[in-house]
């Protein structure tokens, strides 16, 4: 395909324009003409809030990541990421993938949600009992016996126990009040990071430190249904709908297999490693993976905003298809202006924040970043198939990317150790999270929307990264002038377009005018 030739395909910026579907003349842009209380601003409000709290969880995440990995040191950091990798090998049984399901059950039936949500939190409860059970029983089996096969069973009580009793929480994406969701989790991560300054305060042992990230997870479950039932969000009678639950078993069962898939090859990686080089290897791998990490809530943020329209439209392709490019353009101009970005000034980042023990783990970045674009590329065609009800093609695209993900890792970890581990999780995910879409008739549209946006700014980020390779400029010339060729460049390819921007300035105008009408 020649398209990437001005001469044979015109400028990006009209290529982009004609491709992307504009809003249908009977359906006002979100912003545009509508009332502050519309889908439109509503939308904008909960992505603001969720983009604010991500961008506050981003600050606390990095400072608890920077504490433990200095407390610990590499090996007792590969530990512990090695326990909660492990875990996340059975995460499909916590909630057993009702999750979305529930949010749009919810949607559409908003009368019944406390009878819904009773209804999924004992299906999900009994699957996170079984996981709590089998996770810990199992661990000698991936080579976790002694000391971490106990701390796996505390672990357990977090990352399998807990997760149902938090479901309620849902309802407040679904009434799109999702200020109370985001301040949850701040205190959570508030209290761990308080946690983590008394433990290195008293020189406390590792056990410790697993028991105090448990108790804040129960904290966080406390807050979710004290709130969660005061703000009157679930009122009605809890009964057990006994029908209901067979069809979200059923609804459930391609996105457990496709949960399945993920938790592998979001994970396995680590236990392979765990268990073929050590700890020590494993260690500056996990504080890579975890400021990756940071950036994969971003997604999640817009996404979870935007599924109620996307359920509530998934029948007017006009309308959907707008929103869901929308959400396409948004993610891939962040996801892709990191890729640009993180390079320059991923080693002397790691130098200043996790000392030198930890260098290694810059070069790592620089490979795994790469890694975000098929996951911020499938975080929104994911929620799209489900809201159109076509979940039952996730979990194809998800097995071939944790077979993937395994047969690479068994190839190059002996050879090339956590940099070969690095550079199979960026392909399998891109198998997984992009390109198996293309392979069936109905995913394939809204797979090429996506990719007709991403292609320009992956042409873009490479590119800088290259050029900025060849020259020896300090980190922070480097860094603005990625910045600027990154936006610049995506200006001309048509994403950042000025009606988008003057669309968020009248949303912005809305909403304080609303909040000052109501403060009078």
């Amino acid at each position: 395909m020649n398209s990437s030739n001005p001469a044979n395909s015109g400028s990006l910026a009209a290529q982009a324009s004609a491709r992307e579907p504009a809003p249908p003349a009977n359906h006002p842009a979100p912003g545009v003409g509508a009332r502050p209380d519309g889908v439109g601003a509503r939308v904008f409000q909960n992505t603001a809030v969720q983009l604010v709290g991500r961008a506050a969880s981003l600050l606390l995440s990095a400072a608890t990541s920077i504490l433990l990995a200095r407390y610990l040191g590499h090996e007792r950091m590969g530990q512990y990421g090695a326990i909660y990798a492990y875990l996340t090998l059975y995460s499909f049984l916590a909630t057993y993938g009702l999750g979305q399901i529930l949010a749009r059950e919810a949607s559409l039936r908003r009368s019944e949600a406390a009878q819904i949500f009773y209804t999924g939190t004992l299906l999900a409860l009994g699957f996170a009992v079984l996981g709590g059970v089998l996770a810990p029983l199992l661990a000698p089996l991936f080579g976790y016996s002694g000391e971490l096969r106990w701390l796996i069973a505390v672990a357990a009580v977090d990352i399998l126990i807990l997760p149902p009793f938090c479901l309620p929480g849902i309802v407040f994406q679904v009434d799109m009040r999702q200020w109370f969701s985001v301040g949850i989790f701040l205190v959570r991560q508030a209290l761990w990071l308080v946690a983590l300054v008394l433990l290195v305060t008293g020189q406390a042992a590792f056990f410790h430190v697993i028991v105090a990230r448990t108790l804040c997870g129960v904290v966080e479950a406390a807050l979710i249904v004290v709130f969660s039932r005061r703000a009157g969000l679930l009122e009605g009678p809890r009964r057990f709908l006994r029908e209901d639950a067979r069809r979200m078993l059923r609804d459930a069962s391609p996105l457990v297999m496709n949960a399945i898939a993920v938790s592998i090859f979001y994970r396995i990686d680590q236990v392979m490693l765990h268990n073929m080089t050590g700890d020590r290897v494993l260690g500056p791998y996990v504080i890579a993976v975890q400021l990756v990490e940071l950036f994969s809530t971003i997604p999640g943020a817009l996404m979870s905003s935007l599924f109620p329209a996307l359920s509530r439209t998934a029948n007017d392709a006009p309308l959907f298809l707008h929103y869901l490019g929308t959400s396409y353009r948004f993610l891939l101009f962040v996801v892709f202006g990191l890729c640009a970005t993180i390079a320059p000034v991923a080693a002397p980042m790691i130098l200043f924040l996790y000392g030198r023990d930890y260098l290694p783990t810059a070069a790592l970045l620089i490979v795994l970043i790469w890694s975000e674009v098929p996951l911020f590329f499938g975080t929104a065609i994911s929620h799209a198939l489900v809201a159109k009800g076509l979940q039952r093609y996730l979990p194809a695209a998800t097995v071939v990317g944790a077979v993937s993900n395994i047969a690479l890792n068994l190839v190059v970890i002996p050879r090339y150790g956590a940099i070969g581990a690095s550079w199979a999780t960026v392909v399998s995910y891109s198998l997984s999270g992009i390109f198996m879409y293309l392979l069936f008739q109905q995913t394939r549209p809204l797979t090429l929307q996506g990719l007709r946006i991403a292609w320009p700014l992956f042409l873009l980020a490479l590119g800088i990264n290259v050029a900025l390779y060849f020259v020896s400029w300090a980190y922070w010339w480097k860094l603005l002038t990625a910045c600027a060729l990154y936006i610049a460049g995506a200006a001309l390819a048509g994403i950042l377009r000025k009606s988008e921007v003057d669309r968020f300035l009248l949303l912005l105008r809305l909403r304080k005018s609303s909040s000052h009408s109501e403060s009078n």
